[in-house]
C-alpha cells in the first residue's frame, strides 16, 4: 500500500476558486508546476487535455481524478482541489457537480506507482463520509490531514 503522504504535501492542497472545469484544472496544474521544478505547464496542459478528450475524469460521487504520465516529471505527485460549491460543467459520469479534484502526474516510467496511486485514491474516496468531510473542510491543512492521516512529527 502506498502512503498518500509520500505524494501529497500540504502545499499541494487548495480550496478552489474555480467555477468551471477548465479553471479547476488550471489551478491544479499551477500547483503541480510550482511544486515540481522540471514540469512545463504547456506540456502538462496538453497531456491533461488529451486525457480529458478520451473520457472525462469526473468519475462520479463528487470526484474527478485527472491523471497523466509524461516526460518532465521526476516522480509521481498529486495536487488536490476542493470546491464546496461544486463544478457543474465537469462532465462527470453521474452528471453531478464535482467537488473534489485530485490531479496525478507521474513520469513515463512510473507505470506501477501511477496505477497504484490511482487505485488508492479511488479506493479511499469511495467512502461518502470521507468525501463529505473533505468538502466541508475550511482549510487545506485539514484536507491534507483527512487524506494522509495523522503524521508522525
Amino acid at each position: 500500500m502506498l502512503a498518500l503522504a509520500k505524494f501529497l504535501t500540504p502545499e499541494r492542497v487548495v480550496l478552489l476558486s474555480a467555477t468551471t472545469k477548465a479553471e479547476a484544472l488550471e489551478e491544479l496544474m499551477d500547483v503541480i508546476v510550482a511544486c515540481n521544478g522540471g514540469v512545463d505547464k504547456e506540456s502538462l496542459a496538453g497531456e491533461i487535455a488529451r486525457r480529458e478528450e478520451m473520457m472525462s475524469t469526473g468519475i462520479g460521487n463528487k470526484l474527478a481524478i485527472p491523471h497523466v504520465r509524461m516526460e518532465g516529471i521526476e516522480r509521481a505527485t498529486m495536487a488536490v482541489g476542493v470546491s464546496q460549491a461544486g463544478i457543474g460543467d465537469y462532465e462527470s459520469l453521474d452528471k453531478q457537480p464535482v467537488h473534489i479534484v485530485i490531479m496525478i502526474a507521474a513520469a513515463k516510467g512510473e507505470h506501477e506507482t501511477y496505477i497504484r496511486l490511482l487505485a488508492q485514491v479511488a479506493e479511499a474516496l469511495k467512502d461518502a463520509d470521507l468525501r463529505e468531510e473533505i468538502i466541508q473542510a475550511t482549510d487545506p491543512a485539514t484536507v491534507h490531514r483527512i487524506l494522509t492521516g495523522p503524521q508522525d512529527e
